[in-house]
């Protein structure tokens, strides 16, 4: 369905969803309130077949913004093969991925269009930074899962002017369409690791990852350590696909065992959190979320391995 039309959008935002109705209203007002001139970029919202009333808000959504506005409804199909739609359905040369539940500062589009002004070939993508947002009260878990922990490491690239794979997280990535469409997502990953997948086929053919860390996205999704859990546990499963599909990255990024001994000091640590929360020993509570989640990602990538009936040397 659309509300409106860009004649020739210079960039074309493409935001896959499942599941968040209550927050895609904020997506949009952010996007309305961009420095860009809004005849000079279009929004694609795919709903990947939620089973709330996504499709409602969506139509909503269509009528009141004045955004060049399109979204489409599919049978679920996961975040892969959505963003490889919505590459294929963008009407822009350039292709900016991010979430539904990421708030565009104001010049972000500005900033991924200057990139690749300065960056015309094909093989060349732009990278932005992902935060919380600046008015939220940020607990000691969240806090820790984007300086240390293992959701976004943008600390690691402070001041770099490129990155690796490891950074290229879709959450605000641009690209040129064609070469989406050339070097699509692997569809067999569901949901998460497909962007890790993806950069390290780019990287391997050359492309190089411009990256701004003022091309700020506010991430408004509050995050506890159970709800991560199981967002491990599924990266896991996906980065199983990765491994097998591309031996050459096992190693690089990821685990895929975990010693018994480490497993044990994990189970003591999980003994002796309440007395480390209680008197604010940060860095002991650090280690056993860690431990704990990273043996959540080993327990998905192993169930994904048995199910695919592989070998242990698939390890």
């Amino acid at each position: 369905m659309e509300r409106a039309s860009a004649s020739s959008p210079d960039i074309s935002v493409v935001i896959p969803t499942y599941g968040k109705p209550e927050t895609l209203p904020l997506v949009i007002r952010y996007l309305e309130s961009q420095t860009l001139p809004q005849q000079r970029f279009e929004v694609l919202v795919i709903d990947d077949g939620s089973p709330d009333n996504t499709s409602e808000r969506l139509r909503a959504l269509a009528e009141s913004t004045p955004l060049a506005f399109r979204y489409l409804i599919q049978a679920n199909r996961g975040v892969s093969a959505t963003r490889n739609r919505g590459a294929r359905e963008a009407r822009a040369p350039i292709v900016l991925l991010i979430q539904d539940d990421i708030l565009a500062r104001p010049d972000l589009l500005e900033r991924h269009l200057r990139i690749h002004r300065q960056h015309p070939e094909l093989s060349h993508a732009a990278v932005g930074r992902v935060t919380w947002p600046p008015d939220w009260a940020i607990d000691h878990f969240m806090s820790w899962l984007d300086n240390g922990g293992p959701q976004f490491r943008y600390h690691q690239v402070r001041g770099r002017t490129t990155v690796t794979f490891k950074h290229f997280y879709t959450c605000n990535v641009s690209l040129k369409r064609q070469a989406l469409l050339e070097n699509p997502f692997d569809e067999e990953i569901v949901y998460g690791f497909e962007d890790i997948e993806l950069a390290w086929r780019l990287q391997g053919r050359g492309f190089v990852f411009h990256y701004d860390e003022d091309a700020v996205g506010y991430h408004h999704h509050r995050r506890s350590f159970d709800d991560y859990r199981r967002r491990q546990f599924k990266a896991g499963q996906s980065m199983y696909v990765a491994f097998r599909n591309h031996p050459d990255l096992r190693g690089r990024t990821g685990i895929t065992t975990i010693p018994p001994g480490k497993r044990a000091r994990t189970r003591l640590r999980g003994l002796l959190l309440p007395i480390a929360a209680r008197f604010g020993a940060r860095r002991t509570m650090e280690k056993y979320w860690r431990a704990v989640l990273d043996e959540e990602l080993v327990r998905g990538y192993d169930q994904a391995r048995a199910r695919d009936g592989a070998p242990l040397s698939a390890r």
